[in-house]
């Protein structure tokens, strides 16, 4: 009988644990509404593109350095589109020197007024966006171009004193773009 009187008060020790735990953790509820404003959500196309046609891939097959020696230069004009109907805000992230061993090669990078203006003896603009080595280049700020408009982009390749006979290469430019909300 001795047995069956501990689990008994055994029993009863676990409910009223139990018990208490349940009666200390009661939660409070409450639940109010708090009115807000309205927000604009706001759709848009962001269209990059370069070259006249708004073509999405631009050949720059005039951009070369064929039988020059160092400090030869070439410069060509590169319009950046903005297609879309947002205004976009881009960069140039990246330019890659593809090939074995690619020559040392100086990338000189201004906005100009419009394609006439960056011929293969003018200046190429005083609006510098890059200037310095061509392998690794990328502009400091992005560049801000309205819905449906477009900026042109003077690109001047020289060739540097070090550059050995023979040494060849292309040119990978990487370009990135974001939508700008406009307030």
């Amino acid at each position: 009988m001795k047995t069956q009187y501990k689990w008994a008060i055994a029993a009863s020790s676990v409910l009223l644990i139990g018990f208490v735990s349940v009666q200390q953790t009661g939660a409070l509820w409450r639940d109010s509404v708090e009115a807000t404003g309205g927000g604009t959500i706001t759709a848009g196309l962001l269209d990059i593109s370069a070259g006249t046609d708004g073509v999405k891939q631009f050949n720059l097959d005039g951009f070369k350095l064929e039988n020059k020696g160092p400090g030869d230069s070439i410069q060509m004009p590169l319009p950046v589109i903005n297609s879309g109907n947002v205004q976009m805000s881009y960069t140039l992230s990246d330019v890659v020197l593809n090939g074995a061993t690619p020559p040392p090669l100086t990338l000189r990078v201004t906005k100009v007024a419009n394609e006439a203006a960056c011929t293969a003896i003018s200046d190429g603009g005083t609006d510098v966006l890059y200037s310095g080595a061509m392998d690794g280049a990328a502009f400091a700020q992005s560049q801000l171009v309205p819905a449906g408009q477009m900026q042109v982009l003077c690109l001047r390749a020289t060739l540097d004193p070090g550059a050995a006979a023979a040494q060849e290469s292309n040119a990978t430019f990487t370009f990135a773009a974001s939508s700008v909300s406009q307030q």
